[in-house]
């Protein structure tokens, strides 16, 4: 886990279903005080990622400019 001002977040990667073993970049959205606010914020990406390590820094990176950009609990989208 991270911590960025107020928030907490949790990169992490999930396998895609089909027969090419791809992975979407995910994170999980938390209070500093731990209180789950988000689950599951997808990094847009139509192809997934080839490896799951680079699905999480791109997750990573995703909640890093939410953040950054004021969305926090709420992001456009998802």
């Amino acid at each position: 886990m991270q911590a960025h001002g107020d928030f907490v977040f949790k990169p992490y990667a999930v396998p895609r279903p089909g027969l090419e073993p791809k992975w979407d970049g995910c994170y999980d959205l938390f209070a500093r005080d731990g209180n789950p606010l988000r689950r599951s914020i997808r990094v847009p990406s139509p192809e997934g990622f080839d490896d799951p390590e680079l699905a999480c820094v791109a997750a990573e990176i995703l909640a890093e400019w939410d953040l950054r950009d004021g969305y926090g609990i709420a992001r456009p989208g998802n």
